[in-house]
């Protein structure tokens, strides 16, 4: 009996299993090497880090020091002391982030943090940290201010250890908002074009003084965002699993199509045969042409069947013109049509019928407890699917069977049922082939 292939995606299944646990474990290291692994950052304090650096100052007066001064420059260390009669104030350090085209700064939106380190000395209630983003829609190089301002105040204790702040945390001001009046998009927070980062008091300064230091100014941030990396991860297994899927798709129907070609090399299926005969019993029970039951093996079924005491239906059926076959086509072409012959009647057969091949041209089958009426209707779809079926890839002839039927009793012998079904199927040869004759014999009986 032919055999089928095992699908595809059963021979990669090792494979696919290695693909798996690999895709598992780099997906496990990436969260992991996320998590743990160094942020980048850039230290706005260092050296060179900025384009330039200068502190904001009231207008100068004429003949007075200006009262924002550096202690130290490169230490970022200045003071600020302001006169009583100051008429107005400013104190702190602005860091320049554009180039040489001030309206090109640096996009922040790899970072989320902001790490401040600040020695301040004095009595100021609130510090400001403030970003500049210009936006070409609405800032204009003319007008500072016209840059989008955001940031946070901070008090003054809040800096007395480093703090870490959030980029989210900055707000755009709402004098900011009241002075340009600009649609309310245009008023969100927004760290893609940073032209410069500043500090500075934001209190009532006449007749103070204070003292600052930036010791460490740190943008910090992953390399890849959480988001971005958890999206990427779910995109990579969707698209694995549907590349999964499909491979798995098209081996199968490489396999169903495997199989229907195959179908036709089917030669039999065996019933009564257990999986666990050894290869001598089969070779001595099982027709090496057809692949059903010999003669012997038959002979064997039906002494079960007389044991049983269940009673058996028996249909004989013989290929008509079969000679005709062998001289005009070939021993080869008569010998496939014994083979196809077997094949279409077990596909209609019950997984507890019984087929074989008599000798020759003939096969009987044996039906364990069936009516009269069932027999013949068994026969009759044997004869219409052997009719209808291809028994020649070429076209060149077609193929019926004359078949007999008759019944054995329980506890009858089928010995004498084959001799009546034999005696039936000579009836049917004589009346014109192609046809179904029933037993009539007075020892017959039409209900088991």
């Amino acid at each position: 009996m032919a055999h089928l292939q095992p699908p595809t995606y059963v021979l990669h299944a090792s494979s696919s299993t290695r693909n798996l646990a690999a895709g598992i474990a780099l997906t496990v290291a990436l969260v992991l090497a996320q998590a743990w692994l160094p942020e980048r950052s850039i230290d706005l304090a260092a050296p060179g880090a900025v384009s330039n650096l200068y502190l904001i100052a009231p207008g100068d007066v004429p003949g007075e020091p200006s009262p924002v001064q550096w202690v130290d420059y490169e230490r970022r260390h200045w003071v600020c002391r302001n006169p009583a009669n100051s008429p107005s104030q400013a104190c702190g350090i602005t860091l320049v982030l554009s180039g040489d085209d001030p309206a090109r700064g640096r996009n922040l939106n790899g970072f989320d943090t902001l790490e401040l380190d600040l020695a301040y000395r004095g009595n100021a209630a609130h510090l400001r940290v403030a970003l500049r983003n210009f936006d070409p829609r609405f800032s204009k190089l003319t007008d500072g201010n016209s840059s989008r301002m955001q940031s946070i105040n901070l008090r003054g204790r809040d800096v007395t250890k480093p703090v870490t702040l959030e980029l989210a945390e900055l707000t755009v001001p709402e004098w900011w908002i009241t002075q340009f009046d600009l649609p309310r998009e245009f008023n969100r927070p927004s760290v893609e074009n940073v032209t410069s980062l500043s500090i500075d008091l934001t209190d009532s300064l006449a007749g103070q003084n204070h003292e600052l230091e930036l010791r460490h100014l740190t943008l910090k941030g992953p390399w890849i965002a959480r988001d971005t990396l958890y999206l990427g991860l779910l995109c990579a297994w969707l698209l694995a699993a549907g590349t999964v899927v499909g491979r798995q798709w098209r081996a199968l129907r490489r396999s169903h199509l495997r199989q229907q070609r195959e179908i036709d090399a089917l030669t039999a299926r065996t019933r009564l045969l257990r999986v666990e005969q050894d290869k001598l019993r089969r070779l001595a029970t099982i027709d090496e042409l057809t692949g059903v039951l010999n003669r012997r093996g038959l002979e064997s079924a039906l002494e079960d069947f007389e044991a049983e005491s269940a009673g058996v239906a028996l249909v004989l059926l013989d290929i008509d013109h079969f000679k005709h076959i062998n001289d005009r086509w070939g021993h080869a072409v008569g010998d496939e049509v014994l083979r196809r012959m077997a094949a279409i009647v077990s596909a209609n057969l019950r997984t507890t019928d019984v087929i074989g091949r008599w000798g020759g041209e003939e096969f009987l089958v044996a039906c364990q407890g069936r009516h009269a009426d069932d027999a013949v209707r068994l026969a009759e779809k044997l004869r219409d699917a052997v009719q209808h079926g291809n028994f020649d890839t070429k076209g060149r002839f077609g193929i019926t069977a004359s078949f007999g039927v008759a019944l054995a009793p329980p506890g009858a012998s089928t010995h004498r049922a084959f001799k009546r079904a034999d005696a039936a199927l000579y009836r049917a040869k004589a009346a014109g082939r192609n046809r179904v004759e029933l037993d009539t014999a007075h020892d017959a009986v039409t209900t088991l």
